[in-house]
């Protein structure tokens, strides 16, 4: 389905065009109606135009004017000029660098007709096209190395997808890794001669390093790599063998041999010193973010600003503090409050607590870090909505003391939540209905000439944005409500007044006396004077 933009400053003729064709035919969706080539702008900002059909000469902006702009913005919109027979050779010149076609006014329904089946089968092909498979498996194969580096940053930050969804996605980017199958990391960081290149050096630099790993390890483990967010490159070494179980350690051994020859052949092929971090086994994908955050660990214990370094985390292991994973990895508590999306909110502090339950090692200090991040995020939601937490909960702050265990701490959290919730709820919906009352008295005031970006600019939001409110809080559209309201003006004008249909129609905005009958009649059943002389 499609959508097209009618602009013409004279309003008849788009009203008659919105009117006489038969769009369903040409299976259109939605025909937009403008008036300016500005406010034709503006429409083509907020919603995805196949065709734009405009006249030539307009005021402010002509229609050669408009189909400049919407040649740079949007090179995909065909366009269909209609000019004067007194403009057709001034027009001609631009239409062959710009317009798809032009059009002769006055214009037949028939002949407009041609000329859109005529586009609309172009933009069919057009987009056959650009949906082929070759051209869509060029693009994945493209994207396909930052895909994979998303997913690998995903797992080392603890976001790992459910195993099916993970299954499907090694598949898709060619990735020959097995779940449950025993994995290590190799953590790399490129020294001082490295740091002192550009951007683009640095990349061919990682490129080579890797290339040369690959090189390396390719007989014996599959490799993935990535860079993670400190800058490092992070390597991920599976043993192709199924039956590793029974050869962890001498697997083990022959991952760290060739590891300090990739490190001497960094320096010696390419110039520069590496520090490796090797981890010891852990299972994929599930111990990926615990294997990773050893590693990290390390280099902040182990190595500081000593160069070129190698090590193995589990050398260096000792008692080791866990953090809470799920306190921190994103969406965070404070996202997810910004975004007022309760459910998940609820979610994420409900697997905080799973956390503080079931993991090992977890002290009533965890607990303490918890309830101080919960209520750091609380503040920050309520001061970024310019109220005082102290306001929403009362002169007493829920749990105000410390938690000895993870079910007091979310029982804490839950109220907290749910005091929040009722609070901006309420406060939300004592809004909108203050700017809904806002539309409705600028609508009233403003019937000669209201448009859904004039309210928008009055109300300070953005017209899709306003539509949508509006659509929830009232049940109707506003162009419906715009519509509604002109209609019971004109009903009001033609029983109370002496003013002629024709200036009742101008009053309220139509330049065009016969589709302000049309509308009415739609609206009453009757015509204006029949409903004026019933009236009477």
């Amino acid at each position: 389905m499609y959508q097209i933009l009618l602009v013409d400053d004279e309003p008849y003729v788009v009203d008659d065009l919105f009117i006489s064709i038969p769009w369903n035919e040409l299976q259109v969706e939605q025909v937009h109606r403008a008036y300016s080539g500005y406010e034709a702008l503006e429409i083509l900002r907020q919603h995805p135009v196949d065709i734009v059909v405009t006249d030539i000469n307009m005021p402010e902006m002509s229609g050669l004017q408009l189909i400049g702009h919407t040649r740079r913005e949007w090179k995909h919109i065909k366009t269909v000029l209609l000019t004067g027979y007194s403009e057709f050779e001034y027009a001609k010149q631009a239409i062959s660098q710009q317009a798809s076609a032009y059009l002769l006014k006055p214009i037949g329904n028939g002949p407009l007709m041609e000329v859109l089946e005529q586009l609309l089968l172009e933009i069919r092909k057009e987009w056959e096209t650009r949906a082929s498979y070759q051209r869509t498996l060029q693009t994945f194969r493209e994207h396909l190395p930052l895909l994979r580096d998303r997913l690998l940053n995903g797992l080392l930050q603890g976001r790992k997808p459910g195993n099916r969804q993970l299954v499907e996605q090694l598949d898709q980017f060619s990735l020959p890794f097995t779940l449950e199958r025993p994995a290590a990391l190799l953590v790399i960081r490129l020294e001082d001669y490295f740091q002192q290149h550009d951007v683009n050096s640095m990349q061919l630099f990682e490129y080579a390093i890797v290339n040369i790993a690959h090189e390396l390890f390719q007989e014996r483990f599959a490799m993935w790599s990535c860079k993670d967010v400190h800058d490092y490159l992070v390597l991920v070494l599976q043993p192709l063998t199924e039956d590793c179980r029974d050869n962890l350690p001498s697997l083990h051994s022959q991952m760290i041999q060739t590891a300090y020859q990739l490190q001497k052949n960094v320096s010696t092929v390419i110039g520069g010193g590496i520090s490796v971090i090797a981890t010891g086994w852990g299972s994929f994908p599930d111990q990926v973010y615990s294997l990773y955050q050893t590693a990290i660990s390390t280099i902040r214990a182990h190595i500081g600003h000593e160069t070129g370094v190698f090590l193995k985390a589990e050398d260096t292991a000792e008692k080791r503090i866990t953090t809470l994973q799920s306190l921190y990895e994103p969406p965070t508590l404070f996202h997810l409050l910004e975004a007022s999306n309760w459910d998940s909110i609820e979610s994420k502090v409900r697997n905080i607590h799973a956390e503080l339950i079931e993991t090992d090692g977890h002290s009533p200090e965890h607990i303490e870090e918890a309830k101080l991040y919960m209520e750091t995020a609380f503040y920050y939601f309520a001061h970024k909505n310019n109220t005082m937490l102290g306001d929403i909960t009362g002169s007493t702050m829920p749990g105000g003391g410390s938690f000895h265990t993870p079910d007091k701490l979310l029982d804490y959290a839950l109220r907290m939540l749910a005091l929040l919730k009722e609070h901006f709820d309420s406060e939300r919906k004592d809004m909108r209905s203050v700017l809904i009352q806002k539309v409705h008295e600028y609508i009233d005031l403003n019937l000669h000439y209201v448009s859904l970006n004039a309210i928008a600019d009055e109300v300070k939001l953005h017209p899709v944005y306003l539509s949508k409110i509006y659509k929830a809080e009232t049940g109707k559209r506003l162009s419906d409500h715009i519509s509604s309201a002109k209609m019971e003006k004109a009903a009001y004008l033609l029983t109370h007044s002496a003013l002629k249909i024709y200036e009742i129609s101008a009053a309220l905005g139509y330049s065009n006396a016969h589709y302000f009958i049309k509308l009415f009649k739609e609206y009453s059943h009757m015509t204006p004077q029949e409903f004026r002389d019933r009236a009477n």
